[in-house]
């Protein structure tokens, strides 16, 4: 089962782009909080990226710093750069994603008692080149 669900915060705004197609994709880099050596926070910063109708969400509704979960699958990217040396990044496919109202202090809004969420739908094509 590949099954990944991360709480984080973006550290920057989700960035859109349109495939040659059409279609839209939007991703997102999260940092995710663990305990590292000794204890300390340390944070990670995760690849998200999103297509169709979650694509919609995450670009509408996603800011920087607001907290979110997201809900999806761990992917890999495979290619032989110019140099000829094998390359591969990890990245979570985004199923399902929700606000969780709560913002970095400098950003904070007034309260909602929503909190909206979307679903994913498959891709047909991917936004970069193999």
């Amino acid at each position: 089962m590949n099954n990944v669900i991360l709480i984080g915060r973006p550290g920057r705004e989700p960035e859109t782009r349109t495939t040659p197609s059409g279609s839209k994709v939007v991703t997102v880099s999260l940092g995710v909080d663990r305990r590292g050596k000794d204890n300390k926070k340390e944070t990670d910063w995760i690849d998200c990226t999103a297509w169709g109708k979650t694509a919609d969400f995450v670009e509408g509704y996603v800011k920087k710093g607001e907290r979110i979960c997201i809900q999806g699958q761990l992917q890999t990217r495979n290619w032989q750069g110019n140099d000829g040396q094998n390359h591969k990044v990890y990245f979570v496919l985004i199923d399902k994603c929700e606000l969780l109202g709560e913002r970095k202090a400098e950003s904070a809004p007034t309260p909602t008692t929503s909190k909206p969420e979307a679903t994913f739908e498959q891709p047909s094509e991917l936004p970069f080149q193999i």
